[in-house]
């Protein structure tokens, strides 16, 4: 599902980051010796790990509900991003629009990952309106781009500008 779902390149490629827990959080920087907090920068509530900031924390899981909720899903939340992926897909026969569905995993961990680095690394904050704001937005922006695959396509969308 990571290589398959029609998001950008490098988002593919953070999504199998965290699929083998290797994203930079602060438990993995902390491994290699970086004296920090541990705190997850989102809800500073807990150790800040793969799981917890992209599956766990009560931030994060605001983001989750907006598209599970809208789909009256029976949902616990997996232990493991691999496990999230697996039963997430499995969801996707239901949805009636198989390839935005399997975007959206990589939708909501790619805007927690900004959000976190906002935090982390400039000081600022969004509120958590904002931030499904930005899920939606970025969700809206990788559904329309799956289908702009020729120069024509492309010109249409500039032309309704």
């Amino acid at each position: 599902m990571i290589w398959k779902a029609k998001i950008p390149y490098k988002v593919s490629c953070f999504t199998w980051l965290l699929a083998k827990q290797a994203v930079l959080t602060q438990e993995n920087l902390m491994k290699r010796g970086i004296q920090l907090s541990p705190r997850c920068f989102l809800c500073g509530e807990k150790a800040e790990t793969v799981t917890h900031l992209f599956l766990h924390c009560r931030i994060t899981n605001q983001l989750w509900d907006l598209f599970i909720n809208k789909k009256e899903l029976k949902w616990v939340m997996p232990r493991r991003v691999t496990q999230t992926l697996k039963i997430w897909s499995s969801y996707a026969n239901i949805s009636g629009h198989r390839e935005r569905w399997k975007i959206i995993p990589a939708c909501i961990w790619w805007s927690t990952w900004k959000e976190r680095n906002l935090r982390c690394h400039q000081n600022k904050s969004n509120t958590i309106q904002k931030m499904k704001m930005n899920c939606l937005v970025l969700f809206h922006f990788w559904c329309k781009q799956e289908y702009m695959e020729d120069l024509e396509s492309v010109m249409n969308v500039l032309g309704s500008l």
